[in-house]
């Protein structure tokens, strides 16, 4: 084998490439790659808000709409109000239809792009694929059964607590 050779031998330098997209008078960078740290807080930020916390699945649509969001925050140099960000589906709408959305997606190099949609795709799959496991379902009871305070240590505790007690007779003699 050959002798290793120390990555700081290569005098390597960090590229932030940026392009630039006109839009009316304003010009707009679009970074041609994002650093790793940044795209797991993208992703997790787009499985976060893509998730249905009602029923429990990610939907697509949601999925889209807030990675694209996302991708044009962590990308450009635009920036979103609370507001806009609250209402997150009036602020995609707005630059769906004025065609932002795809100039933007453009302009970042295919295989980055592709990259970043394939690793949210597989994130939200290993999610879904964890939690309905069986791995996933018991800890998932075992967290809500810890949530409900049931250690029997503490019930007999309180049990033994003379006020507890006299309220437990109470209300049983009232129930009869």
């Amino acid at each position: 084998m050959a002798k290793k050779i120390s990555l700081n031998k290569l005098n390597l330098k960090k590229e932030e490439k940026v392009s630039t997209l006109t839009i009316g008078d304003i010009e707009l960078e679009v970074k041609q790659y994002l650093p790793i740290r940044e795209k797991l807080a993208l992703v997790v930020e787009v499985l976060v808000n893509s998730v249905d916390g009602t029923n429990n699945f990610a939907n697509p649509i949601r999925t889209e709409m807030y990675a694209d969001l996302a991708i044009i925050e962590h990308y450009t140099n635009l920036s979103f109000t609370d507001k806009q960000k609250e209402e997150a589906d009036k602020t995609f709408d707005l630059l769906e239809t004025n065609n932002i959305i795809d100039a933007i997606v453009n302009m970042i190099p295919e295989d980055e792009y592709e990259f970043l949609l394939d690793a949210i795709e597989d994130t939200i799959d290993a999610y879904f694929k964890y939690t309905n496991s069986v791995l996933g379902i018991l800890n998932n009871v075992k967290e809500e059964y810890n949530d409900l305070d049931l250690d029997a240590t503490k019930i007999q505790e309180k049990l033994q607590d003379a006020e507890s007690l006299g309220l437990l007779k109470e209300v049983l003699t009232k129930l009869g």
